[in-house]
């Protein structure tokens, strides 16, 4: 409805008699004006910037139950999805906390790190493999395709920055 009035607006000065050249260039700046700031609000939304911490999801507080409390800041990008939901979390931690963390989502060691892993969004996620750097997965994650019903992880641990990227999938 405010699209509609909002264009029904434009047109309405656009043919206007009383238009000047002064206020059509004053329009088209300001026009400009307002792409380019939602081009780079867009851009700053999909690279998650600034990022903020954010609350602990009901999946990870509901597995990691009384350990929730050990991670000192937690970091959520949502991969989007219907039924089936992804998201990325970067998860700052104590190396014996995400342990923990491991133990508790049940995550087995891995070489294999997806090539897909290395192309996500944030501007905080990594973007090689450095060194200190450990990756565990769930025993059904597929990172090429959906995979079967319900949660699967891929995590990778950088014990030089205490930092733990999860890329989990929730399939219904």
């Amino acid at each position: 409805m405010a699209g509609c009035l909002l264009s029904t607006g434009i047109v309405a000065w656009w043919r206007s008699p009383y238009r000047t050249p002064s206020s059509t260039r004053w329009f088209g700046g300001g026009v400009l004006c307002l792409l380019v700031a939602s081009l780079v609000f867009i851009e700053m939304r999909y690279v998650d910037w600034p990022a903020r911490p954010d609350v602990l999801l009901y999946p990870l507080t509901n597995i990691l139950q009384e350990d929730a409390g050990l991670i000192d800041a937690f970091y959520q990008y949502d991969l989007g999805g219907w039924f089936d939901h992804q998201w990325l979390w970067r998860i700052d931690a104590h190396p014996d906390d995400i342990s923990r963390i491991v133990a508790r989502l049940d995550l087995k060691q891995t070489d294999e790190i997806p090539d897909a892993f290395w192309r996500m969004p944030p501007h905080y996620w990594p973007r090689s493999r450095g060194e200190n750097i450990e990756a565990f997965q769930s025993a059904r994650f597929i990172a090429e395709s959906r995979g079967q019903d319900g949660c699967h992880f891929f995590m990778l641990y950088d014990r030089t920055q205490g930092r733990a990227y999860v890329w989990f999938k929730d399939n219904f």
